[in-house]
């Protein structure tokens, strides 16, 4: 069962992405500004089960605007999900910060596959911030998850011959890795084996051949998205990436 507050966020979020679908931008950024809105109530709450919903509707609306060639919606949308998430960082919230993480490298994917410069800018600029940040809050999963974004994002830009975006991502998650090793954290070796082991794993699962990196599997699905990653919307948290087959959203 949803709580009330999640019920709220689905509907908001299906609302913004019938107005993408009807290509009514003016009405999906406002549904992106009610939900930014939302979280920053649940922000205050210390509702942060309720505020993945959030996300997740935020991430919903970005993916269907990107799909329209809608660039105005997708970058307010990564906009709105970089903002919402600093002050969930100071928070320690680190499920929520995950969600954030796999949110943001999955709208920054579309944009980087269509070339669509601004929202894939500021999606690199967001995944930096996260990773810098779960970092310094020592944030395990969200630090292995965002450098592993932003590798895939330099992969898929060098891909479309994006060159200063493939440099600008892979320069982010080499200053992640820095930080990291500064701070006596995770080491360079631990993160630049975490694609690997993803990989790895869902290898074994011919029904989660999907989620293999791109850049890492024998044929990887440079589409792949992560939405098998997030739990279901029901379940009290997220699970380990290397563990969970959770399913999918619609």
């Amino acid at each position: 069962m949803f709580s009330m507050n999640e019920q709220k966020a689905i509907e908001l979020g299906e609302s913004g992405e019938r107005a993408v679908r009807e290509q009514n931008e003016y009405d999906a950024l406002q549904y992106i500004d009610y939900l930014r809105e939302f979280g920053e109530e649940l922000l205050n709450a210390d509702l942060e089960k309720d505020l993945k919903r959030v996300v997740i509707s935020i991430r919903n609306i970005g993916n269907k605007a990107v799909q329209n060639r809608m660039d105005n919606v997708a970058y307010t949308a990564l906009s709105e999900l970089k903002i919402l998430s600093e002050p969930a960082l100071d928070k320690n919230f680190s499920n929520a910060m995950w969600s954030f993480s796999k949110a943001i490298q999955e709208i920054g994917k579309g944009a980087v596959q269509f070339q669509m410069l601004e929202p894939a800018q500021i999606a690199i600029d967001a995944l930096k911030m996260i990773g810098l940040g779960a970092v310094e809050k020592r944030m395990e999963v969200v630090t292995l998850w965002t450098t592993l974004a932003l590798e895939e994002i330099a992969y898929l830009a060098k891909r479309q011959q994006l060159e200063d975006f493939s440099k600008a991502a892979m320069d982010a998650r080499e200053e992640i890795i820095e930080a990291s090793e500064l701070a006596n954290f995770k080491t360079r070796e631990e993160i630049e084996k975490y694609p690997q082991l993803i990989a790895q794993t869902v290898s074994q699962y011919s029904e989660l051949q999907n989620l293999q990196p791109a850049g890492y599997a024998a044929k990887p699905n440079e589409e792949f998205t992560e939405e098998e990653f997030f739990e279901d919307e029901g379940d009290t948290g997220e699970q380990e990436p290397e563990t969970e087959a959770a399913k999918k959203e619609k």
